[in-house]
């Protein structure tokens, strides 16, 4: 029963959080065409990452950590797709749905 807890927590975590990391890697890096997620999981002090990779791709793995309610921009990743930057920082899913909703008004 516990494993089954676990799973589901995942299985939630990904629902929710994967629609925000695809979001921030699109729109921070270029030559990004699709996501792939792989694993859901938690470090040794509690906190969720989910890894997975990018345009079918395994050697264009990434790791996501998640602080706090929600995945906002901590990522790890080959140095490869750290040089498909598409600004000299990041913006946040935060900043990037921001941008995003001022465009519509």
């Amino acid at each position: 029963m516990q494993n089954y807890k676990k799973q589901e927590a995942a299985n939630q975590l990904l629902k929710a959080e994967s629609p925000r990391i695809e979001k921030y890697l699109k729109y921070n890096y270029n030559n990004i065409e699709n996501v792939t997620f792989t694993k859901v999981d938690y470090t040794g002090m509690g906190t969720p990452y989910i890894e997975g990779y990018v345009n079918g791709d395994k050697d264009l793995y990434f790791t996501t950590s998640i602080y706090n309610d929600h995945f906002e921009k901590n990522v790890g990743m080959p140095i490869e797709m750290y040089e498909w930057a598409k600004y000299p920082v990041d913006k946040t899913v935060t900043e990037i749905q921001q941008e995003e909703n001022s465009k519509k008004q």
